[in-house]
């Protein structure tokens, strides 16, 4: 009876996923925001589907090119705001300050330790002015994030065997997580990272792989699953390796379904 069970759930989500993303249903609304360094600016669009307002997704790493368009494609069937850094193609944003050069990941800067990790990290000096300029640019993302959302979805892809589900076996991680569940028949690339035990287990249910983070002892990287992680808010990263876009639209088929 379970496996019965099983498949027919297998066989509901495809009937969705075929059906959600067959047509489009919402055309996007942009709205640009502009942050300024002093000479550079970096962009932030805000693209609205519809009329949904509790459903936000989040993309920062600009490379990542596969799952802005999982993102898309499914907003313009479900509904939703989708909130994308634009940075050139690229993953680091780069900035000058006082005649000097630095970058940074834009997804490792939303606490002060993560701030200061990411900045010391990735150059070789870090003034007090380009550390306030980075946590300014922290606040303006936070801020266009809509105070009434209750499910905030980040889109994320990764390289084949760098990041994964079983990365989260290895003993220097596991205080990152309380529970994670891998499904053999799928790609371990491909998985969700949640913050909630009810999603998990609702995820768990239709056999993706999937990690619940350990928002209270998980190291402090910066990233928004640590923000988000101490609120009370949904958070939910949806991670594919780059190119598995049919895989990341029926994770986020299988995703909305559950919140719905």
């Amino acid at each position: 009876m379970p496996r019965i069970l099983t498949l027919l759930q297998c066989l509901i989500i495809s009937l969705l996923t075929f059906s959600q993303t067959d047509s489009v249903r919402y055309s996007p609304v942009e709205n640009r925001y502009e942050f300024d360094w002093g000479g550079k600016k970096s962009s932030l669009v805000l693209t609205q589907y519809g009329d949904r307002r509790g459903l936000v997704m989040v993309h920062l790493h600009d490379d990542e090119l596969t799952a802005m368009d999982a993102a898309k494609k499914i907003l313009s069937q479900t509904g939703g705001l989708l909130i994308q850094l634009e940075n050139g193609g690229k993953r680091l944003v780069t900035f000058k300050k006082e005649g000097l050069k630095f970058q940074f990941d834009p997804n490792r800067i939303f606490t002060a330790k993560g701030r200061s990790q990411n900045l010391h990290f990735l150059n070789d000096t870090v003034t007090h002015a380009a550390f306030s300029s980075v946590k300014a640019f922290a606040s303006f993302i936070l801020q266009k994030i809509p105070k009434h959302v209750v499910t905030l979805v980040a889109i994320h892809n990764n390289e084949n065997g760098k990041y994964s589900v079983n990365t989260y076996k290895d003993t220097s991680r596991r205080k990152d997580v309380l529970k994670w569940y891998a499904n053999h028949n799928n790609d371990p690339d491909n998985f969700f990272i949640v913050n909630n035990n009810e999603m998990f287990k609702q995820i768990k249910r239709l056999q993706f792989n999937v990690v619940l983070q350990n928002s209270l002892k998980a190291r402090d990287d910066g990233s928004l699953s640590i923000y988000y992680g101490k609120k009370n808010l949904v958070y939910i990263n949806v991670e594919t390796q780059k190119g598995d876009l049919d895989d990341q639209v029926k994770m986020l088929n299988a995703l909305f379904n559950i919140l719905q």
